[in-house]
């Protein structure tokens, strides 16, 4: 969705900083179009702002803790988003990195840079978190029915019950045993995988352990099926370096050169039947 213009985002403002006191949107509204304090402003551009305010939700948010500024950003960041906020991550790493657009918005609300980029990496750790999610159960079930599908081996579903194991998908056919950690992702060059201290420490131990790696489609349709070789994964998991501290959660950017089309420990008979990464 494209940004609000600058007038639409501080009338905006002026909604969500007027109408918990104010007794409901008709008071508001009259307020805000007749007193002169407001008066910057037209009577459309403070209906049009109501409208958005509506459409995102914040009406909802009454007794909301959050300043209105805030509340304004991360309806932005999270219901509206623009298109390099997947990427924040990458792309912004200082409030200097922030886009030009954005740091107006932010002016016109009163929030200088760090302001805007402290709303942007506490959104940003929503918005990564449910899309992970969603596209991570999509990457799950698709590799169960492409498995149930091609072949004639037992798929148990494991994370569906229980995600004690340290992998989602058992699988077995004949003698060959593949205990399968699938992450998932949309993005076409760029392979991030949160790996846990748990399951960093079954593919240890577990032979049969892999990182499987599903590429989807926009529409959550798997594209490609790759695998994370262990020895890689653990030449570049995080390391502890105190006897008091250690890590629970390692964020790995995987490169495309490291991923194995299929997944070679199922067979080829298996692997071969699989759309490639």
């Amino acid at each position: 969705m494209r940004l609000p213009p600058e007038p639409i985002l501080l009338a905006a403002k002026r909604w969500l900083d007027i109408l918990p006191s104010s007794g409901g949107i008709p008071r508001a509204q009259a307020l805000l179009t007749t007193h002169a304090r407001y008066s910057d402003l037209t009577p459309t551009q403070y209906a049009t702002a109501l409208a958005w305010v509506r459409d995102v939700g914040l009406l909802l948010n009454d007794g909301s803790p959050a300043p209105p500024a805030n509340q304004i950003l991360s309806a932005i960041f999270e219901k509206a988003p623009p298109p390099w906020i997947q990427d924040a991550d990458e792309l912004v790493q200082s409030p200097d990195e922030l886009p030009s657009d954005i740091i107006c918005a932010g002016e016109t609300l009163g929030l200088d840079p760090n302001g805007v980029y402290e709303q942007l990496v506490a959104s940003w750790g929503k918005v990564d978190a449910a899309a992970r999610e969603r596209v991570g159960a999509a990457g799950e079930a698709g590799l169960v029915t492409l498995l149930r599908n091609s072949t004639d081996g037992q798929v148990d579903h494991v994370s569906t019950w229980s995600d004690g194991f340290g992998y989602d998908i058992a699988f077995t056919w004949g003698e060959v045993t593949g205990h399968l950690e699938v992450k998932s992702t949309t993005r076409l060059g760029r392979f991030t995988a949160y790996l846990s201290r748990h399951e960093y420490s079954v593919m240890r131990r577990d032979e049969s352990w892999v990182l499987v790696a599903v590429s989807l489609t926009a529409d959550l349709q798997v594209r490609g099926i790759g695998s994370v070789p262990s020895k890689w994964i653990a030449e570049n998991v995080s390391r502890d370096t105190s006897l008091f501290g250690s890590w629970a959660s390692c964020k790995l950017d995987i490169p495309a050169e490291v991923i194995s089309p299929g997944i070679p420990v199922l067979g080829s008979e298996v692997s071969d039947q699989l759309p490639l990464w």
